[in-house]
């Protein structure tokens, strides 16, 4: 990819690997002064990853990144910020129990005389930002009592105040209404005026087509193509994020098998809206959609660990929602968590200890353990799931990622449930794990469990699902058939385009 000599940044062959997968590969990327530059890509393409080296959070293995033509060796968040980088994630990064005025001058609180706060100076300073911006916000109301785009535009009034040359947004209109969006745009373009740049990061391509100058897709790590916006069409931007068709075997048509598990009209308030699935024994539905749509909470309703506000559960025909976690799992219900080492796992804990924490009875006689047979069944799921540890005593925060997930999976295996709720299976592991991991999900089928799979990997989707329910905006979007299905339908679904590739 040519560079523009003109470039504010630039950003040349940057790679990136966490627990040995490289999930950048030689990423190039070029933005200029007052260009609204998009980045898309499938869940997991690395768009993440990019903007945390940028903002300091991450550090590049390899590659170069020019500010000004100047390089950058090491990028702190600090560093970042004085470079006039500054970062907007989707989680508000705002104190709600301070001021707009106190949240837009943090860290730069005017003072006097013992330290004593200038009020009249911080709110006169946030009020002459606020005007700059054209909005109309009270530099002294909480920010807690403000809604989504008012403080989305307390973080843009911040970021001017900071002298920002950069602002990147990470799928900022992810929880803002029309109107929001509308203003939010309007934003963007006050800061081109200004000659700040910003990295616009989104699954909605409407938004891309509407707001951006450039755009750069990146799949797999790489990146694929970056075009100016009037040089691509939405089909050819889903069709470079998705790649070619992969030809693999897939699970085929669903089974006949008799329904294991009902879902009616489960909402949950800012979550998810009126879901209703229907999961049969041998059965595997593949939830997909794009951060944010309301996937894993659906997962940890139907889990019991999160209550819902209405709608029913049904196990074999018996009611489960409104009982507790406790009953969910007595039944036959399991959730097995993304954050495999914070929610799914303790770390310094054995691989004994691990697999058998859900079923102690079976390794207890009252107060005592009977550690003989906690080890004997630890060995055993051990050899069944090819977890490779040096022993049942091993903690599993020395093993893989991939043998990690199978130890979790070992924990829900023991206490014979039916349905399997999986949010990211395979997320982090190697190929070889991938493929263990999927052979235990078709050893599952066979033995009649049903499983609700949520996945970010079109690839496994695709190939580990019968039926996909593609959700978008709390709402399923679209049931399809598995074997009837493209990746480019899929796609086009979740993010709201009305081609079907």
């Amino acid at each position: 990819m040519t560079g523009s000599p003109e470039s504010i940044l630039r950003i040349r062959g940057v790679s990136k690997s966490f627990s040995g997968v490289e999930v950048l590969h030689g990423v190039d990327l070029d933005l200029a002064p007052a260009c609204v530059h998009a980045i898309v890509g499938e869940n997991g393409a690395g768009k993440s990853t990019l903007i945390k080296i940028l903002s300091g959070v991450h550090r590049r293995d390899g590659g170069e990144i020019t500010i000004d033509g100047k390089p950058v060796d090491v990028l702190s968040p600090r560093l970042a910020q004085g470079l006039g980088i500054v970062t907007i994630y989707q989680e508000r990064n705002l104190v709600p129990h301070l001021s707009v005025g106190e949240n837009i001058l943090l860290g730069d609180v005017p003072t006097g005389f013992l330290t004593v706060v200038q009020w009249k100076h911080l709110f006169e300073r946030a009020s002459e930002i606020l005007r700059n911006l054209n909005l109309d916000l009270d530099p002294r109301s909480l920010v807690v009592n403000l809604g989504a785009g008012e403080q989305q535009a307390v973080e843009i009034a911040k970021a001017l105040y900071k002298k920002a040359r950069i602002v990147i947004m990470d799928e900022p209109t992810a929880s803002l209404s029309g109107a929001e969006i509308d203003n939010l745009f309007r934003l963007i373009g006050q800061l081109r005026q200004g000659r700040v740049s910003v990295i616009y990061i989104s699954h909605r391509l409407d938004e891309v087509f509407q707001v951006a100058d450039r755009v750069t897709v990146l799949r797999d790590g790489r990146e694929v193509t970056t075009r100016a916006i009037g040089e691509i069409t939405k089909d050819q931007l889903v069709q470079a994020m998705v790649g070619e068709e992969i030809s693999m075997t897939r699970l085929g048509t669903g089974p006949e098998g008799s329904t294991l598990l009902e879902v009616k009209g489960l909402t949950k308030e800012r979550a998810f809206r009126d879901v209703s699935i229907t999961l049969k024994r041998g059965m595997v539905i593949g939830i997909a959609g794009t951060l944010g749509s309301g996937r894993t909470p659906l997962l940890r309703a139907i889990a019991g660990i999160d209550a819902a506000d209405t709608g029913s559960i049904l196990l074999e025909g018996r009611e489960l929602a409104g009982r507790r976690l406790r009953e969910f799992i007595h039944r036959g219900i399991c959730f097995v968590p993304g954050e495999r080492d914070a929610r799914g796992l303790i770390l310094s804990m054995s691989v004994a200890g691990n697999t058998t924490l859900a079923n102690l009875d079976a390794v207890a006689h009252g107060p005592v353990m009977d550690l003989p047979r906690e080890r004997r069944i630890a060995r055993q799921y051990m050899e069944a799931l090819a977890v490779q540890a040096r022993g049942t005593q091993q903690e599993v925060q020395y093993l893989s990622g991939g043998n990690r997930q199978k130890v979790m999976l070992s924990k829900w295996l023991c206490l014979g449930l039916e349905v399997f709720l999986l949010d990211e299976p395979t997320q982090g592991v190697d190929v070889g794990a991938r493929e263990e991991i999927h052979r235990i999900m078709k050893r599952l089928l066979e033995d009649g469990k049903g499983i609700l799979m949520v996945t970010s990997d079109l690839d496994e989707l695709m190939n580990m699902s019968h039926r996909i329910a593609v959700m978008r905006e709390g709402r399923i979007a679209a049931l399809l058939n598995a074997d009837a299905t493209s990746r480019q339908e899929v796609l086009s679904y979740a993010i709201g385009t009305t081609g079907t590739g």
